[in-house]
This record gives structure tokens, sequence and C-alpha cells, in this order.
């Protein structure tokens, strides 16, 4: 099982996919910050809530010496938003993977020897997990490419052409 940390930008992702459910049916623990889960204003973004309380989704608040931890991440760290510095910071004291879509995040956290993964990791988990089928994962790829046009376009080309083909 892996200890996933959860930046803002894949939960939205999945949420405007209605990808959340099977998302936390994956064999993995999720956590979140505080941070993190004030960034999510999504019209849906109360599912995230019934999974914080069913404890499938772990929220992490910090005490005065964590923020001041994440503090000094923020000022180290310029490009990094205090919700960016909060997972960067979760993730390290967890030996835990960093899950993020942005940019600047994933190289910072791939400096500092946090293992990173993306959206495209959590699709092909969802797939290899039998949550969604090829299809689906198809589809739901489809439609967050149109939402979000900073993923690698050959990277999800190859994904849907294997995926139309199963």
């Amino acid at each position: 099982m892996i200890l996933l940390v959860n930046d803002a930008g894949i939960l939205i992702d999945l949420l405007k996919a209605d990808l959340i459910e099977p998302f936390f049916q994956l064999e993995n623990e999720f956590h979140i910050t505080d941070f993190v889960r004030a960034e999510i204003q999504e019209k849906n973004a109360g599912h995230l809530d019934i999974f914080i309380q069913d404890r499938k989704l772990i929220k992490r608040t910090f005490t005065f010496e964590e923020l001041g931890q994440i503090q000094l991440l923020e000022v180290k760290h310029s490009t990094l938003s205090v919700p960016d510095c909060s997972c960067l910071y979760l993730a390290e004291v967890l030996s835990a993977t960093l899950l993020t879509g942005d940019g600047a995040l994933r190289r910072i956290a791939e400096q500092n020897k946090i293992p990173v993964h993306g959206i495209l990791w959590v699709f092909d988990e969802l797939v290899r997990q039998c949550l969604i089928s090829p299809a689906i994962a198809h589809k739901k790829l489809k439609k967050i490419m149109n939402i979000n046009p900073r993923l690698p376009v050959d990277v999800c080309n190859k994904r849907l052409i294997k995926w139309r083909k199963d």
C-alpha cells in the first residue's frame, strides 16, 4: 500500500471527471492537508468531506511548530504556495508519495527525493486495479484533457490509443 499526499489539482480533475469514488477505492492510504482542502472549491467538493468523515481521506492539520516548518519551505521555494508547501512537508514527514500535477512542486519534490505521481498514474492504477474499464478511462481522460491543458498530450494520446484497443 502506498501512502499518498494529495495536491489540489489532481483531486479537482478527478471531481470534474466524476472519478473521485473509484479513486478512493484504490489500494492506497490517502492524505490531504487542511490547506489543500480549503483550496478546493468545486461544486461537488463536498464529496471529499464524505471521504474525510469515513477516514478514507485523512485530513491533516498542523501544530504551530509544523506551520513554522511549512513557512520555511515557502520562503525557501518562493514558486510554491502555502498549500503546496504543506503537501511537500507532509509527504516528507510521512515518507509518502506526492500526488500532484503542478510542475514546480513536482520538481522540488523530486529534488528532495520524494516520490511523485500525477493524474496519468492515477488512471493507470484505476485500470490496473479494475476499478474502471479501459473504455471509461479513455472517455474520462479525454474529458480531463479538455479541462486541463497542462497535461502532456503525447503521453495522453498513447494511453488513449491503448485503451481504445482494450
